[in-house]
């Protein structure tokens, strides 16, 4: 295949890849004359052939890892082990059933050692009373697709004829290794009936000894004498012993990886326990009622010819509900009682009326104690506006108020301020002429007449 220039190039993506596949064809094929257009077509072989074989090969070897270490133990076994016990021991069994399908062995040792994270299924059978010969035709089927066999033992147990043809059995299926015996009563190897825990058929296949490294002597694990410290830490323990031994792992390892992943959970148990307790301490702390106190203080000139403010209202708004107080007087302290705590610090609406006073309607910060400003309606007792009227022009009259010189309109009217300090509730009026009327009462507007001659 030819361009208009004349140069050939690979008839197919095969041959530019078996090109890039020898180094040296490559090379002398990239830095030729006619590399303009065949490095782009290099560039393409990579990525139409090479680049995705590599990653389906990636992709492949991590889903087969992935499945390897799921079913290492499952491939030619259904069961990781056979718990067999007697009848009464059955909480036992269960126990250790249970604590064994629960255990998640460390991320890191199941990477490294390929191992399963959880050891499940484990078989156990509770009743080994009246068994008949299809059901020990199925229990041996179950002990033949079982790894190991995890005998519980116990003074009962030692007298059980189940247990020990079990034992039997798993010896003729040449996994006589691979039983594990776990004590949780009596004393192995006592000579004792009373207190023998091993079955008859241990014993006979694993003869006590005199030396401890010899190979056909069992190794027990004891759940009541394993490590020190309550009872509860010595099952555990024991059961990881037991984990420990049908994974092939080294025990002390795996326990203090244990030992230290249970003293994290107690560490975040705790953490969460502390925050709980922390916000509920909060969410009481601001849900619980206080008391509210709320000082109404003057801040104008006191003015003792005035009257004072007993008749006066004061609310509150929360929210959508509203606390309202009556009858209240300037100076005086309102208690508003059974205030959530959360509106304590938060911004609300006030308001203030009282009769001489400005009325308000403002926002403030409430506090545990409270003080909130008024002052005098200047207007109310100051503002003096009012109408003469009689026979004669009173416009021309001369008019004395408070001090002041006043004069009315053409329509009588006479108006003035008076100072705050000065204010009264009745102000003398003084005429250069007769007048029926010589005082004027606050507050009053231009209907208030009075007469003149």
């Amino acid at each position: 295949m030819k361009n208009k220039g004349g140069t050939s190039y690979p008839s197919s993506f095969l041959s530019i890849y078996n090109t890039i596949r020898t180094k040296k064809s490559f090379l002398s094929f990239l830095f030729s004359k006619r590399k303009n257009n065949q490095v782009g077509i290099c560039i393409k072989g990579f990525f139409v052939l090479t680049l995705p074989r590599f990653l389906l090969y990636i992709l492949t070897k991590q889903v087969n890892t992935t499945k390897n270490k799921d079913k290492l133990m499952q491939e030619s076994y259904k069961y990781f082990a056979f718990i067999s016990f007697q009848s009464a021991d059955a909480k036992e069994a269960l126990w250790v059933q249970k604590a064994i399908e629960n255990y998640r062995l460390p991320t890191a040792v199941s990477k490294t050692r390929s191992l399963p994270k959880r050891m499940r299924p484990c078989f156990c059978y509770l009743n080994d009373i009246n068994l008949s010969e299809e059901l020990m035709m199925e229990l041996k089927q179950r002990m033949e697709q079982s790894e190991y066999l995890i005998v519980i033992c116990s003074p009962r147990s030692a007298k059980s004829s189940f247990v020990n043809g079990g034992i039997d059995y798993f010896v003729q299926l040449g996994r006589r290794d691979r039983i594990i015996p776990l004590i949780v009563d009596g004393v192995p190897y006592s000579g004792n009936e009373e207190t023998e825990c091993f079955p008859e058929a241990l014993r006979r296949h694993f003869p006590k000894s005199a030396d401890p490294m010899q190979d056909h002597q069992i190794l027990g694990v004891n759940v009541n004498e394993e490590g020190a410290g309550s009872r509860r830490w010595k099952r555990q323990r024991a059961v990881l012993m037991v984990i420990a031994r049908m994974l092939g792992l080294e025990f002390e390892n795996l326990w203090n990886r244990e030992v230290k992943r249970r003293k994290r959970q107690r560490a975040a148990t705790a953490a969460i326990v502390a925050g709980v307790l922390c916000m509920l301490a909060l969410t009481w702390h601001f849900s619980r009622s206080v008391d509210v106190a709320i000082e109404i203080a003057e801040t104008s000139v006191p003015v003792a010819a005035l009257p004072a403010c007993t008749d006066g209202q004061i609310s509150l708004q929360l929210n959508n509900e509203e606390k309202n107080k009556d009858s209240v007087g300037v100076g005086e302290t309102v208690i508003f009682r059974n205030i959530p705590r959360r509106f304590v610090g938060r911004e609300v609406q006030c308001r203030f009326s009282g009769n001489g006073y400005k009325a308000i309607d403002t926002t403030l910060t409430l506090r545990t104690k409270t003080v909130l400003p008024v002052s005098r309606d200047e207007q109310m007792y100051g503002h003096i506006r009012f109408r003469l009227r009689g026979t004669g022009q009173p416009e021309k009259l001369n008019i004395r108020i408070a001090g002041q010189e006043l004069r009315a309109d053409k329509d009588g009217l006479v108006e003035t301020n008076v100072p705050l300090a000065e204010q009264q509730t009745a102000y003398s009026v003084e005429v250069n002429g007769t007048i029926l009327q010589d005082s004027v009462y606050t507050p009053c507007g231009e209907n208030d007449i009075v007469m003149t001659e």
